[in-house]
C-alpha cells in the first residue's frame, strides 16, 4: 500500500502474468449431484460451443501421462520402459499448463457468486461514505471545482465521469445513480453490465479528487476490475434466478421432485483472470513485507508510533495506547510481517488448499480486521477482506454443506394446488433449496372443488373452505407448522436461511404471521395482479449442437478475454517493478505510453508498502484560524475555536478523506489546488451556515505538526504551526470597537 505521507499522483506509472487458457476443472473440485465429468472439464460460464471444442481434450488430459505415478490397468498407458526416451518438451509442456490450470486458474461458480456479494455490499457502503461528504470534496461548492480539475488535472490520464456534474444537486444525483450501479450488480441483475459500470465508476470517483485516494482506493479499483472478468452471476443472482426460470418451467407436483441442476450452475470457472486476481493478491502482501526493511520496524516499535498518530487513529486505539505495555506492542509489530509473509505462502500453495486458503482467509480477517478498527484508512481493510472471498475452493463449499446438513433437518411443504400464487412460491423455494431438504406435496379441499364447478371461484365457499397458502410438516414426527412457524422452519432448511431469518423478520415488521394470513386471502388477486393465473407458457428452448459459426465465435469470444487478460497481467508486472521501491533499479524500465495510459486511467497502480521502509514518527493535521466580520476566531472546518497545539490530542476524529486531503493540501507539489480552490471554500462559511457574521475577512491555514512520543514514553514533542495559506480581504475595514487584522504570517513549506 502506498506510504500514507506520498502523493498519489507522483506514481503515474503503469502490468500480468502470463495467463492459461480455460479448459478443464480441477481435480479438487468436488464432484456434486447430477454433475458428470464432461461437464467439469469445460470451460466455466462459456457456452455449448466451447465444450464441443474441448470435448477432445478430456480424455488425453485424464489419463495419467509416463512418470505421473498411475497404477498399470484399465485405461493406463503402459509404463514408460527404462532408458525409453524422455517425453517430448511439448508435452511436459502441456502438462505443465494442465496443472496451472488445475491449480491456479480453476474457482468455483458457488465462490464467484459470494464474492459478488461480498463485493457488492462493500461497493455500495463505500459510496454512502464519500456521499456523506459530497458538499466540500465532489461539489464546485468544495474544495476543487469540476472545472478547475480540468484544466489543472492532478495526475496524467485523468478521467472522470463525475467531472460531469457541478451543483451539490447534480452531485448527488451522480452517487444516487452510482448507489444504484452498485446494489444492481450486488443483486446480480444484468450482473455484467453492472460490473463494468461499477468499474467505470469507482475509477471515476477517484480521479475526480486523486489527493485523497490512498493504497485503499488502488484496492479498490483492482479488484473491481478483475471482477469484470468473472461469471460472478452465475450463482446466487437475479440473473441466475431468471435464467433458471426460463429454461424450466414447472407445471405440476411431479415437475418439482426433479432436483437436476443445469450445467452451468455447477461448473467451475477456468480462467486466466483467476490467476491474475490470485497473483495479484499475493503480490501485495510480499512486497508489504520486503518493502519494510527500515530499522524501526526492526527493532519493533512500529505499532507505537502508529498508535500515536492521532490524524489516523480510532478511539479504541487510543485506549489501547494507553494500556499496551511496549514489549507486547514491539511483538504485534514483529507478527504483523510474520503473517503478512505467511500469507504469501498460504494463498500461493498448491496444496493442502482445504487448509491453507482457509487460514489465508483467518490470517486476512484477523489482520484487516484490527486494523480497519484501529485506524481510519478508509476502504483498504475492508476491500481486502474482501478480496479474500475468491480464495474458498470447492472443497470448502462441500465442507460447509455436509456441516449445514447435519444442522438442517428435512421438511415437506404442502401447499394449496388450486392457487397459482403457492404454485410460483413453491418453484422460487425449489431454486433455493440447493441441499434439497424439502419436499413438495399438494393440499386440495372438496369445498374448493365444488366452488370451482359452481364458477364461484373464492366468493363461493369462502377463504375458510380452502387449505392454508403452505405449510410445513416434520416428516420424523408428523408435526405441521402454519403462518410464521412454517416459515421459520422452511427457512431453517434452506442454504443460509436460518441466518437470514432475521432480515425475514424485519422486512415482515416483525410480524410475518399477519403478513401471511393477509396474503392467504388475497392470493387469487394477488396472483391476477401478477399475472400468475394465466397457465404458464411454454418456451422453445434450443436443442442440438451448435452452428459452426457460434462455435467459432464463442472460441473467439474466449480468446479475445484470455488475451486482454494476459496483457493487464503484464502491465500489472511493468507497474509492480518500477513502483516498488525493493524492486532493484536494473530491473527499472520505461513504460510504452499505452501501457500508462491503462495504468494510469483507471488508477491500477502496483505500489505496496504500508508504513515502509519506515512507518510515520511525525503526527500532524490541518488548522485554521479565520476572522469573521463580526471579530470573531473560527476553524470553518469545525465550527470550533482553532487548536494551534497537536500534542495534547487524543485522536482528532477525522475520517479517512478529511485527514487525507489535510495531509495531502500541505505539500508544495499540491500549491494549486489552494487557490482558488481551499480559499472560496473557506471563504463560503457564511454560505454554509446561514448567517452573515459568520463571513471571513481574514484566515490563516496551518499544517499543526509534533512528533510521536518515543518508544516507552507516551508524551508528543516538538510541537510547531507551520502557516502554508493567508488571505486578507482586500479593503477591509473592521466594524467599530474592533481591532485591525493582524498582519499575515509568511507562507513556508510544510513538505514536498
Amino acid at each position: 500500500m502506498r506510504e500514507p505521507d506520498e502523493d498519489p499522483s507522483a506514481a503515474d506509472r503503469g502490468a500480468p502474468e502470463e495467463s492459461a487458457r480455460a479448459g478443464e476443472a480441477a481435480p479438487e473440485q468436488s464432484a456434486r449431484a447430477g454433475e458428470a465429468a464432461p461437464e467439469q472439464s469445460a470451460r466455466a460460464g462459456e457456452a455449448a460451443p466451447e465444450q464441443s471444442a474441448h470435448a477432445g481434450e478430456a480424455a488425453p488430459e485424464q489419463s495419467a501421462s509416463p512418470g505421473d505415478g498411475a497404477p498399470p490397468g484399465d485405461g493406463a498407458p503402459p509404463r514408460a520402459a527404462a532408458g525409453a526416451p524422455r517425453p517430448p518438451a511439448r508435452d511436459r509442456l502441456r502438462r505443465a499448463g494442465r496443472w496451472i490450470k488445475e491449480h491456479y486458474c480453476t474457482i468455483d461458480v458457488r465462490t464467484l457468486g459470494l464474492f459478488r456479494l461480498v463485493l457488492g455490499f462493500l461497493l455500495a457502503s463505500d459510496c454512502v461514505r464519500h456521499w456523506a461528504e459530497a458538499r466540500w470534496i465532489y461539489s464546485n461548492d468544495g474544495v476543487l471545482t469540476n472545472h478547475y480539475h480540468l484544466f489543472h488535472p492532478s495526475s496524467g490520464f485523468n478521467f472522470s465521469l463525475y467531472h460531469a456534474f457541478s451543483s451539490l444537486g447534480e452531485v448527488h444525483v451522480a452517487f444516487a445513480l452510482s448507489l444504484f450501479c452498485f446494489l444492481c450488480f450486488f443483486v446480480g441483475w444484468h450482473t455484467r453490465l453492472f460490473s463494468i459500470l461499477s468499474f467505470l465508476l469507482v475509477t471515476s470517483r477517484d480521479n475526480r479528487i486523486v489527493m485523497i485516494e490512498n493504497g485503499g482506493y488502488v484496492v479498490v479499483n483492482l479488484i473491481t476490475c478483475w471482477a469484470m472478468f468473472m461469471p460472478t452471476g452465475t450463482r446466487f443472482s437475479v440473473d441466475a434466478l431468471i435464467r433458471s426460470y426460463r429454461e424450466r418451467q414447472e407445471r405440476t407436483a411431479a415437475d418439482l421432485a426433479d432436483r437436476s441442476r443445469p450445467a452451468w450452475a455447477l461448473r467451475p470457472y477456468v480462467s486466466g483472470i483467476v490467476l491474475l486476481a490470485i497473483l495479484n493478491l499475493a503480490t501485495i502482501y510480499y512486497f508489504n513485507v520486503v518493502n519494510k526493511s527500515g530499522l524501526i520496524w526492526r527493532r519493533g516499535e512500529t505499532v507505537h508510533y502508529v498508535l500515536h498518530l492521532d490524524r489516523m487513529v480510532t478511539g479504541l486505539a487510543v485506549v489501547a495506547r494507553e494500556y499496551i505495555p511496549f514489549w507486547a506492542k514491539r511483538g504485534l509489530t514483529w507478527g504483523v510481517l510474520m503473517v503478512e509473509a505467511l500469507l504469501v505462502m498460504w494463498i500461493l500453495s498448491p496444496y493442502g488448499r482445504r487448509f491453507t486458503r482457509a487460514l489465508a482467509m483467518l490470517g486476512m480477517w484477523a489482520l484487516h480486521g484490527s486494523f480497519g478498527v484501529m485506524m481510519r484508512l478508509g476502504p483498504f481493510s475492508w476491500f481486502m477482506i474482501g478480496w479474500s472471498f475468491l480464495l474458498p475452493t470447492s472443497q470448502h463449499w462441500d465442507a460447509l454443506e455436509r456441516w449445514y446438513r447435519r444442522r438442517a433437518a428435512l421438511r415437506v411443504v404442502v401447499y394449496d394446488a388450486g392457487s397459482p400464487l403457492a404454485f410460483a412460491i413453491m418453484r422460487l423455494l425449489l431454486r433455493l433449496d440447493h441441499l434439497e431438504l424439502l419436499r413438495f406435496e399438494e393440499a386440495r379441499a372438496p369445498a374448493l372443488a365444488e366452488a370451482e364447478a359452481a364458477g364461484g371461484g373464492e366468493a363461493v365457499g369462502g377463504a375458510e373452505a380452502r387449505p392454508e397458502l403452505f405449510e410445513a410438516r416434520d416428516p420424523s414426527d408428523g408435526r405441521v407448522f402454519r403462518g410464521a412457524a412454517a416459515l421459520r422452519e422452511i427457512l431453517q432448511a434452506l442454504p443460509g436461511g436460518r441466518f437470514a431469518r432475521p432480515l425475514v423478520w424485519a422486512l415482515c415488521l416483525g410480524a410475518p404471521g399477519a403478513l401471511l394470513a393477509a396474503v392467504s386471502r388475497r392470493r387469487d388477486a394477488i396472483a391476477r395482479f401478477f399475472g400468475l393465473a394465466r397457465p404458464p407458457r411454454a418456451r422453445a428452448l434450443a436443442v442440438g449442437s451448435p452452428s459452426p459459426l457460434a462455435e467459432k465465435v464463442a472460441r473467439g469470444r474466449v480468446i479475445a478475454r484470455e488475451a486482454l487478460v494476459a496483457y493487464l497481467g503484464l502491465c500489472a508486472v511493468s507497474q509492480a517493478i518500477n513502483e516498488n521501491k525493493s524492486v532493484p533499479a536494473v530491473l527499472k524500465h520505461a513504460q510504452p505510453k499505452i501501457v500508462q495510459a491503462t495504468i494510469v486511467y483507471p488508477r491500477l497502480l502496483q505500489g505496496w508498502g504500508m508504513f515502509a521502509p519506515n512507518p510515520i514518527t511525525e503526527d500532524g493535521s490541518i488548522s485554521v484560524d479565520a476572522i469573521t466580520v463580526d471579530g470573531r476566531h473560527v476553524d470553518p472546518f469545525t465550527g470550533l475555536p482553532p487548536d494551534l497545539e497537536l500534542s495534547d490530542a487524543r485522536g482528532l476524529g477525522l475520517g479517512q478523506i478529511r485527514q487525507d486531503y489535510f495531509n495531502r493540501i500541505r505539500l508544495d507539489r499540491n500549491k494549486p489546488f489552494r487557490k482558488p480552490g481551499l480559499q472560496d471554500y473557506l471563504l463560503g462559511y457564511h454560505e454554509r451556515t446561514g448567517r452573515p457574521d459568520d463571513q471571513i475577512v481574514a484566515f490563516d491555514v496551518y499544517w499543526v505538526r509534533d512528533q510521536c512520543p518515543k518508544p516507552g514514553e507516551s508524551a508528543p514533542y516538538k510541537n510547531e504551526a507551520i502557516p502554508i495559506l493567508s488571505y486578507r480581504k482586500p479593503g477591509y475595514r473592521p466594524r467599530p470597537g474592533l481591532p485591525p487584522l493582524p498582519p499575515a504570517p509568511k507562507e513556508q513549506s510544510a513538505g514536498n
